[in-house]
């Protein structure tokens, strides 16, 4: 892997606001700087996309299911969305 090589992470999530700033912070924070991290938000009703919103790193994408779907489409949504040349899948609670 070259030192500049784009990685994406996916995170699905559902109803997870009590967890997920935590999950995607830990993914901004690696040392490996040139990272994108997509949230699929499955349609949550707790008030998800108000933390997603709240968190200002231009390497956060946020897509968002109409109606929830599962983990597996969103999982499936966030690789599709994903741009790097390596793709990791992180659970929201992680």
């Amino acid at each position: 892997m070259s030192p500049d090589e784009l990685i994406s992470v996916v995170i699905p999530t559902y109803n997870r606001a009590g967890t997920l700033k935590r999950a995607v912070d830990s993914v901004l924070n690696q040392d490996y700087r040139n990272i994108e991290v997509t949230v699929v938000d499955d349609a949550s009703s707790d008030g998800t996309g108000e933390i997603l919103a709240a968190i200002p790193d231009p390497r956060l994408r946020v897509v968002v299911h109409d109606t929830n779907r599962g983990v597996s489409a969103a999982t499936n949504t966030g690789i599709r969305a994903a741009r790097g040349a390596y793709v990791a899948v992180q659970d929201s609670e992680d």
